[in-house]
């Protein structure tokens, strides 16, 4: 049986580091096709995961909202799941952020922008990127069909209404 590894803030930042690296290589493939926007998109995910993990850490995010920061972690690592990255490589990935992005923006209104922020480890404006990206993220749900939309969907209320209890 394989053994996980743990997690902690070097496993952390050497996942940051691989998937960062991954992103940017084939990206490459896919930039013309799916326009700047989206490869702004995919770009952060190594800067979204650490930002989920220092919001786990941090005092100031309530334990219930903590819940379902966890679950999202969990989401982008199980190997199944709406997009698969080991079929659709890069583009897999865009699921993991946008259930992400959801659950910031849920953060945003119910914690604070200044605890995003805080623990941003990007460089541009962590709440611009999550609005903005939102609005990009439904519109490429929509364009995705109606089933991938609703999957969406029912994967981020599920996560809010796990958070809630």
């Amino acid at each position: 049986m394989k053994s996980l590894i743990p997690i902690n803030d070097e496993n952390v930042n050497r996942f940051y580091e691989q998937l960062r690296k991954k992103i940017k290589n084939q990206l490459s493939k896919f930039a013309g096709k799916y326009g700047e926007e989206g490869a702004k998109i995919l770009l952060a995910a190594p800067d979204l995961i650490v930002l989920l993990w220092r919001l786990i850490k941090d005092e100031r995010v309530p334990v219930e909202k903590k819940v379902f920061l966890v679950s999202v972690i969990a989401y982008w690592i199980i190997p199944v799941d709406l997009l698969p990255e080991a079929i659709l490589g890069v583009i897999g990935y865009a699921d993991d952020i946008f259930i992400t992005l959801y659950v910031l923006n849920d953060l945003i209104n119910n914690v604070g922008e200044d605890v995003i922020r805080d623990n941003w480890p990007g460089d541009e404006d962590v709440i611009k990127f999550i609005k903005e990206s939102l609005k990009i993220a439904e519109m490429w749900m929509e364009k995705s069909g109606k089933s991938v939309k609703e999957k969406l969907d029912l994967l981020v209320k599920s996560l809010l209404e796990s958070g809630k209890k």
